[in-house]
């Protein structure tokens, strides 16, 4: 037996001898063992199929060479292609494999059509073998089972990069991934098409973005750029489209998601720059930079709009804390810093304030966590208790003037009891 039944409809083809191939004594014995269509498993409705069978010679003696082993294929009684070729000698016990080389019209295959057939092989189908000791046991026949291709669902588009990865390179990588049904036939691929999804632009045709056998692809983002000054923007939906062998029909889904890639270059602002990636109802990974002033979110695990990574530390650890009421640059600190360097241009201006926020998240007792604070070498907190000054959970904001800054500022904290804490540095010039 050759395959399963699911559903009540045959998986592939399940082979039945029309007669027991006994062991012939004299002479020699053609049998079919097997048939099948090359690409195994459940066709595809419409698609030209390729047949092949198995055939033994289970007699004493070999067939004479130079004969053709001729095998005729039939799906519901009607021939629909033969093999014709094979001609050299199949030793007793001997199998070998034929595949279909002609049939009616000069077409070797079979067009699909949905249902379940019966597939019947004959060897010697014309009697080019006479002295064959048993013509009785010539043909096998088996189930093939035929189903039009199916749509695939769940088409889901997300970023291919970590969050670090964005940072370094701005890359546009998407997975695109889909689940294919169940009863799906063989040999079906799936292609990949973006849709771009622009406002305000002239229309931009789909692109194809590659096919595969599998469950996902990954892409790189086309749809773009914008038609907007200072924004480069691309955005696009995705189709996959289950394509079956040749002939057949395809199926296509379109997916619900929208991904965008966006940069903004703030040229009224100093040039503030926001690059953001991210498909609907999913985190954005966000990058942004201000090439004249820093905003550090201590601690926190990727930047968010309007802040620089967590970066320019030498030392401590990263937390998170669920203390209610506090901004999302606020809930996130580093503890046991010691030292931050904020790069800055220091000429785009003259006049510089230094902001730091503190924020206490665990102590609740005077004395528990004291530190002091220093910017470029200057004192600017003594003994800093927040939880005595403001109680835990709640943001401390110091903010100190700057004078004569260097490209690079400073802030430093030492320790008198537990470790130094901080929630956001900013530089921010006038």
């Amino acid at each position: 037996m050759w395959g399963t039944v699911v559903g009540g409809v045959a998986a592939a083809c399940v082979g039945t001898a029309v007669a027991g191939p006994a062991q012939a004594a004299g002479g020699y014995d053609l049998v079919v063992t097997d048939v099948r269509p090359v690409l195994a498993g459940v066709q595809a409705t419409g698609s030209r199929v390729v047949l092949q069978a198995t055939i033994r010679n289970v007699g004493a003696v070999a067939t004479p060479a130079g004969v053709v082993h001729g095998v005729a294929f039939a799906v519901g009684g009607r021939t629909v292609s033969w093999q014709d070729v094979s001609r050299d000698a199949l030793a007793p016990g001997a199998s070998r494999t034929v595949t279909a080389t002609g049939g009616p019209g000069g077409v070797a295959t079979w067009t699909a059509q949905t249902g379940n057939h019966a597939l019947t092989a004959t060897v010697d189908d014309v009697n080019r073998l006479p002295r064959e000791t048993d013509e009785r046991n010539n043909s096998r026949t088996a189930t093939l089972a035929v189903t039009p291709v199916k749509p695939v669902t769940g088409v889901t588009a997300r970023p291919a990069v970590t969050q670090a990865q964005f940072e370094a390179a701005h890359p546009r990588t998407l997975s695109v991934s889909w689940q294919v049904p169940a009863g799906q036939p063989a040999g079906v691929s799936y292609a990949v098409t973006e849709i771009p999804a622009l406002d305000g632009c002239p229309d931009v045709p789909p692109v194809a973005k590659g096919d595969t056998g599998g469950t996902s692809l990954t892409v790189e983002m086309t749809a773009g750029p914008q038609c907007v000054s200072r924004t480069e923007v691309y955005r696009g939906r995705y189709t996959v489209t289950a394509v079956g062998p040749s002939g057949a029909g395809e199926a296509g889904t379109t997916g619900q998601q929208t991904c965008t890639w966006s940069h903004y270059d703030d040229h009224y602002f100093h040039h503030q720059q926001t690059t953001q990636f991210g498909c609907d109802g999913q985190p954005q990974l966000t990058d942004f930079v201000d090439p004249v002033w820093a905003f550090v979110d201590a601690g926190a695990p990727a930047p968010s709009p309007g802040w620089e990574e967590d970066a320019g530390f030498d030392r401590g650890q990263a937390f998170t804390s669920t203390l209610p009421g506090l901004t999302p640059q606020q809930v996130s600190v580093r503890w046991g810093w010691s030292r931050y360097a904020a790069p800055i241009v220091a000429s785009s201006s003259t006049a510089w304030t230094v902001r730091l926020t503190f924020v206490e998240p665990t102590f609740t007792a005077r004395g528990q966590r004291v530190f002091d604070v220093s910017v470029d070498g200057r004192l600017v907190a003594d003994d800093l208790d927040l939880a005595a000054t403001v109680g835990r959970g709640r943001p401390y904001v110091l903010e100190v003037p700057l004078t004569n800054p260097s490209d690079l500022v400073q802030v430093t904290a030492t320790a008198s009891r537990d470790h130094p804490i901080v929630s956001t540095i900013e530089v921010l010039g006038y």
